[in-house]
């Protein structure tokens, strides 16, 4: 596993997004922006739609570029009880955050 898996940047973007929910408090663009880092814009993309198509996430809104439509996270974005659902029941996810778990220490 690496740190720009789609796992483990779902699990991080999930894991961020239930925080601010929990909390109470706002979705901040920068924070969103290092969690996706320094990854390809496509890649990047494909992770976005990805999180709104499987309704993960709600709140992402569409933009045109270069005649294709993609998805971006904003400080609207909210992680739904679906998506709250699979980070804390999915297997696959137990095993992104045990392996977080043990890197970021």
């Amino acid at each position: 596993m690496a740190k720009d898996d789609y796992h483990v940047i779902v699990c991080i973007i999930l894991k961020y997004l239930y925080q601010c929910l929990k909390n109470g408090t706002d979705v901040e663009q920068f924070e969103i922006l290092n969690i996706i880092g320094e990854l390809p814009k496509t890649y990047a993309d494909y992770i976005i739609e990805a999180l709104h198509t499987e309704g993960y996430v709600e709140g992402v809104y569409p933009i045109t570029a270069g005649g294709e439509e993609v998805y971006r996270l904003t400080t609207e974005t909210r992680i739904t009880p679906k998506g709250i659902e699979y980070l804390n029941n999915d297997e696959y996810m137990h095993k992104v955050k045990k392996y977080l778990n043990a890197h970021t220490k």
